[in-house]
Parts: C-alpha cells; sequence; structure tokens
C-alpha cells in the first residue's frame, strides 16, 4: 500500500521514500507525491533519483492501493526492493492540472446550482478541460456560466478543503454531495465553500482565486465545452484581444461592436453568395449552348472561371449527352467532366500531368489536377490529346 503524500499537501514538491515492490510496469514506493492517472485527471511527472541514477517518470497508475511508477524495462535491473529514494515532481504541470480539475469542480457545480444540469463526462490535461452536459446550453447561458465561473477564480477567493470521512457519514448528507459516493469504507470529500460539495480523489488548489480567468476555445453540438485555463487561457486571451484590435482597425469600427458588424457583413456575404451562385447558373446555361469545338461528335466546352463542384453537377443536364466540359479553375487548377460513356475524363487528367507535372485524380466522369505548369492554352492541349487518342 502507497501512502498518498499528494493528499496531505498537494503544494509540496520533493519527497524520500523506500522500494517496496516492482512489477512488469515500474515500481512501487512506500510513499509517494505522484499522482496516479484516475478520476479523468492525467498523473503527475517529474523525476525519481536512486543513487547515481536520475529516473524520468512520465507515468503513474495505479493498482487497488498501490501506486506505480512506470519506467522502460531495461532501467529495471537498476532498482530493488528497499531501495531509498528521492523523488521530485514537475510543479508547473501539477500546478496546471490542479487548476484544471477545480475549475471543472466549479464550472460542473455552477451549471447544477444554476441550471439543474449535470456533468456526463469531464477529461482533465494540463490546463485544459473537456466537458460533455446532460443537457444544451444556448449562447446566452453560457455567457452567464462562463461570468459566473469567472468571477468566481478571478474575485470570490472560495476555499478548497478535503476531508476524509467514514462511508456512513457521507451518506448522513449524501443529498448534499454532487456526485455518487463510492462504496469504500472511507470517502475523500472535496468541499468548495459556499458552492460544492463532492467525492473525489484528485488535487487541487487552497483557494478558486488561484485558477484565474477560463478562455472557452470550442463548444459544439450545445453540450460539449473546452476551455483552458492558467497560461494557457492567458495566451489565448492575449492572442485573441490583439486580433481583434487588428481586426477592428481593419474595419474601422470600435472593436466592442465588431460582431454586429460581422453579422451584417456576413449577411451580405451570403445574398452575394446566393447571387454568384443564379450568375453562374445562368452563365453555364448560356455555355451549354455554345460548344468551343466538336470533335468526332463530341462536343467541347470550356469554363474558365472557378465554380462549386456542386452547381456544376447540378447543370450537367443543360449540356448535350455527348460533352466533355474544361474547368480552367485558375491557380494551375483543372477540373474535366465527361458525360461520354467512351470518354474517361481521369485518363485525360494523367496525361496532362505525365506533361506538365502535378498531382491529381478522379473517375472516368469527373476528374481534377494542380499542374505544375499551365499549357499555354488548355483547350487547345486537350483538343491535340483527343485527337491522338
Amino acid at each position: 500500500m502507497t501512502k498518498k503524500l499528494f493528499w496531505e499537501d498537494p503544494y509540496e514538491t520533493k519527497f524520500t521514500a523506500k522500494v517496496i515492490s516492482l512489477n512488469e510496469f515500474g515500481f512501487i514506493l512506500d510513499n509517494t507525491l505522484f499522482y496516479p492517472e484516475s478520476g479523468n485527471q492525467l498523473s503527475d511527472r517529474g523525476y525519481i533519483k536512486i543513487g547515481d541514477y536520475k529516473f524520468r517518470i512520465e507515468q503513474v497508475s495505479k493498482d487497488g492501493d498501490d501506486i506505480i511508477h512506470h519506467i522502460p524495462p531495461d532501467l529495471k535491473d537498476k532498482i530493488k526492493v528497499d531501495d531509498k529514494v528521492e523523488g521530485e515532481i514537475d510543479w508547473q504541470y501539477r500546478y496546471g492540472l490542479m487548476k484544471a480539475h477545480s475549475s471543472q469542480h466549479i464550472f460542473s457545480a455552477v451549471l447544477k446550482n444554476s441550471y439543474d444540469i449535470d456533468t456526463e463526462r469531464a477529461v482533465l490535461n494540463y490546463e485544459e478541460v473537456f466537458l460533455q452536459t446532460s443537457q444544451k446550453l444556448d449562447y446566452n447561458e453560457l455567457k452567464e456560466i462562463l461570468y459566473e465561473v469567472n468571477s468566481i477564480c478571478t474575485s470570490k477567493n472560495y476555499k478548497i478543503n478535503a476531508k476524509i470521512v467514514p462511508r456512513d457519514k457521507a451518506q448522513e448528507i449524501a443529498d448534499k454531495i454532487r456526485s455518487q459516493i463510492p462504496n469504500e469504507p472511507e470517502v475523500r470529500l472535496m468541499e468548495i465553500e459556499n458552492l460544492d460539495l463532492v467525492c473525489c480523489g484528485g488535487t487541487h488548489v487552497q483557494n478558486t482565486r488561484e485558477i484565474g480567468n477560463l478562455f472557452i476555445y470550442d463548444f459544439k453540438k450545445g453540450n460539449e465545452i473546452k476551455y483552458y485555463v492558467g497560461n494557457k487561457a492567458t495566451l489565448n486571451f492575449s492572442n485573441i484581444n490583439v486580433n481583434l484590435i487588428n481586426l477592428a482597425n481593419n474595419l474601422n469600427i470600435p472593436i466592442l461592436k465588431i460582431r454586429e458588424i460581422v453579422k451584417k457583413r456576413l449577411k451580405l456575404l451570403e445574398n452575394a453568395q446566393s447571387l454568384q451562385k443564379d450568375l453562374s447558373l445562368k452563365l453555364l446555361e448560356v455555355i451549354s449552348k455554345s460548344p468551343a469545338n466538336v470533335i468526332n461528335e463530341l462536343s467541347l466546352f470550356y469554363v474558365e472561371f472557378d465554380i462549386d463542384i456542386k452547381i456544376l453537377n447540378k447543370s450537367l443536364d443543360m449540356f448535350p449527352p455527348s460533352s466533355l466540359i474544361i474547368v480552367n479553375m485558375g491557380n494551375n487548377k483543372i477540373r474535366i467532366l465527361s458525360l461520354c460513356e467512351e470518354l474517361n475524363a481521369n485518363k485525360l487528367i494523367q496525361k496532362l500531368i505525365q506533361n506538365y507535372n502535378g498531382k491529381g485524380g478522379g473517375n472516368p466522369k469527373s476528374a481534377q489536377a494542380v499542374l505544375n505548369k499551365m499549357p499555354e492554352d488548355l483547350l487547345v492541349e486537350i483538343e491535340s490529346l483527343l485527337k491522338n487518342e
């Protein structure tokens, strides 16, 4: 059984211990500051020194009451039972995990207290958290929750305390505990003053103000939230802040009106795209009536502008049954569509790639390529390839 020093003082970084056993993965100590991966929290990292040897510890796991410090197999002959060791955890990494874990408790507590929404899944990484909630949130609800969580993490300074109690004592206050009570003789409770009480074996900061602001960088499906804390949050706040200033200056608008202006311009863009689609369809209709050339009853049509393949596919009925459509999209990009069973679009593309280098492919009906060099006259080049078949 390994004594959990990280429960006694999660802010301590150095310790001494004794090797009590070895197994196929590594060694077990009589006590350790290394937190093992569990409860969706990653394990600590750091170093173990045994005599003249210093081992980098990247992974720590649990096996019942034992905590295994993983090392490569070729290093096991350097360790034996009863060896005295000196250990040191990577404090910056530990502190980032502590902030992430404590912030997740706060976020989940606010979700539960304000909206009666449970946290179905939580994944804790270094200065990073993923949450999946039991119900969907809209953007206004997310904004309110983030404001409350950030207030707690920056200014309210709630104390965070851990205590171990007998399971029957925990059962007596089960209605106050925001989690299931594990079936163990003793239960470790993590309490955030005035906010939350939950069963937890992880490492946490001492007060909420240590955490600092959260930065949400992903919100999908209404119930999947990803955010940063600590240095990662600060870095992203700084980058986004400066990028917004730059954008506001480029648009010549106040920074606080960016959302409003961008929404208006997105609407204009949507209208422009709709108009462009209509114009493209009308232009294709005109092109379909005037082939650029006819070779052995095969009609060649030349489209000299970049067009969405979905729009092009919708327009194929406009063209005669025996047609070859050549699209010059610019930037050395070419697309060929064949409506003729006897003519393979991909074979033509491969011949162009062979002659002008590049890459691409497709199928007998539709193929595309990016050439290193464009023919002087693409239509003439394809006509030549067709005549030589």
